[in-house]
């Protein structure tokens, strides 16, 4: 592994963190067209139904998935800190202990979705038209669980150690062969959403397996052989304790979303349509804001670990300029064109009109959390992740989902009125994230 090792504690910041920072767009951007491939083929040769079934189902797959994202991000901490600190020779153990908890926590995902399917879909009004196609995307989905999960934590140790070329490449494999898979089921075969879900978990298994056999020629420290996976008490407290909080703030931000898409169906099915192709919307445009927040995660990681606490600072002022500048630019094409947008994927008229409704109040939510991701980037690679948890949770249910129930439900402002209630939420986590920067509790040790 000693090819991959990117040392991110010397050198100038600005060209470390903008150099390590370009494969995480990199594979930021084919995660994204991952989702929106689905979304976009389905929406050119199936059905509105099936445009909502993906959207719907997706969302709750991508709820669950922040668990593992949670425990990987937990181990770019922890194996950051201690590459920084110059301790490589525990590095094997870590790996074992991490590659144990995510296959766990993949087989335990794999069960709870399949098994939750139907009654999770019917609880948050998932249109009639929509639900056959909505629970075999969610059931067949949630076999890739475990391929994920593997994929994700190989992520994470590697940017630990400063690659982030890597994953993207991983990525890239699964890109491919998702989009080779959604045009011969979809728009072949024709078995929309079902299609889209068998493409997706192939692409999966293929993305883990290049993955392996990419890093074991590169010497990574674990064989990935079952009888090789153990949990080292000290190793795996300390994942825990950095990635829990992590995942457990993912997945309530995610739930939120859930709950939001609840409230949003109950409009009908081109506001549901509406909806999900916004949000894929959103993640194409937050591309680089979630690379900045990993990368700063990681970079931040390493310098604290080397004790160089002013460079980390760095690292955050110069991810935020950086990230910000993106979220502008993104800001300015849905302010003058989010019809065209939304038309991308679907010719509903009545889907666009409610989408481009919807996008006048979203689009500040891209400056917003711009700024938000940066500073939780930080506060993650500091170690203090309950302070991130915290900071979400108290801003995604005592702000976004109240604020959203009230604009939707009361004032029965429909779409628009939640559009512009969602970064409110964001706001809230500017806040609190930069008064704890500026107060310096970061310095203390984190116990991670």
């Amino acid at each position: 592994m000693n090819q991959s090792e990117n040392n991110l504690t010397q050198g100038s910041v600005f060209q470390k963190l903008w150099r390590f920072t370009l494969p995480f767009i990199g594979a930021n951007l084919l995660q994204t067209l991952y989702g929106m491939v689905d979304l976009y083929i389905v929406g050119r040769f199936a059905t509105t139904a099936d445009v909502s079934a993906v959207s719907v189902s997706g969302t709750v797959i991508a709820t669950f998935l922040m668990l593992l994202i949670g425990l990987s991000v937990g181990a770019t901490v922890v194996v950051g800190q201690k590459f920084g600190a110059g301790d490589r020779s525990s590095l094997s153990s870590v790996a074992a202990s991490a590659f144990t908890l995510s296959l766990i926590a993949g087989a335990g995902l794999m069960v709870i979705v399949g098994v939750l399917a139907v009654p999770v879909l019917r609880w948050i009004h998932t249109p009639a038209e929509a639900m056959g196609g909505a629970i075999a995307y969610m059931v067949i989905c949630s076999v890739g669980y475990v391929f994920q999960a593997v994929y994700n934590m190989l992520s994470g140790i590697l940017r630990g150690v400063g690659d982030s070329r890597s994953p993207m490449l991983f990525v890239g494999v699964s890109t491919v062969v998702n989009i080779i898979g959604d045009v011969i089921l979809i728009g072949v075969f024709g078995m929309g959403a079902a299609g889209a879900a068998i493409a997706t978990v192939l692409a999966q298994l293929l993305c883990m397996i290049y993955g392996i056999v990419h890093v074991k020629r590169r010497g990574f420290p674990f064989d990935f052989r079952l009888k090789s996976c153990r949990l080292d008490r000290d190793d795996a407290g300390q994942l825990l304790r950095v990635g829990i909080p992590v995942a457990l703030q993912e997945v309530l931000v995610m739930f939120s979303f859930i709950i939001l898409e609840g409230i949003i169906n109950s409009f009908g099915l081109s506001a549901s349509a509406a909806a999900g192709i916004l949000d894929k919307i959103f993640l194409f445009a937050t591309i680089p804001t979630n690379a900045f927040n990993a990368a700063i995660s990681a970079m931040v990681a390493q310098n604290i670990g080397a004790k160089e606490q002013k460079r980390a600072v760095r690292c955050l002022w110069y991810g935020s300029l950086l990230s910000e500048l993106f979220a502008i630019v993104f800001f300015l094409l849905g302010l003058l064109i989010p019809e065209k947008l939304v038309g991308i994927f679907t010719t509903d008229g009545d889907v666009i009109a409610q989408g481009a409704a919807y996008y006048a109040g979203y689009k500040y939510e891209y400056l917003l959390c711009s700024l938000a991701f940066c500073v939780n980037g930080f506060i993650n690679g500091t170690g203090h992740t309950r302070l991130t948890l915290i900071n979400n949770v108290i801003s995604t249910y005592a702000v976004r989902i109240p604020a959203c129930l009230i604009a939707g439900s009361v004032l029965h402002a429909g779409l628009s009125g939640i559009g512009y209630a969602l970064p409110l939420a964001s706001l809230v986590q500017v806040v609190v994230g930069y008064v704890f920067f500026l107060s310096g509790r970061w310095k203390r040790a984190s116990g991670a």
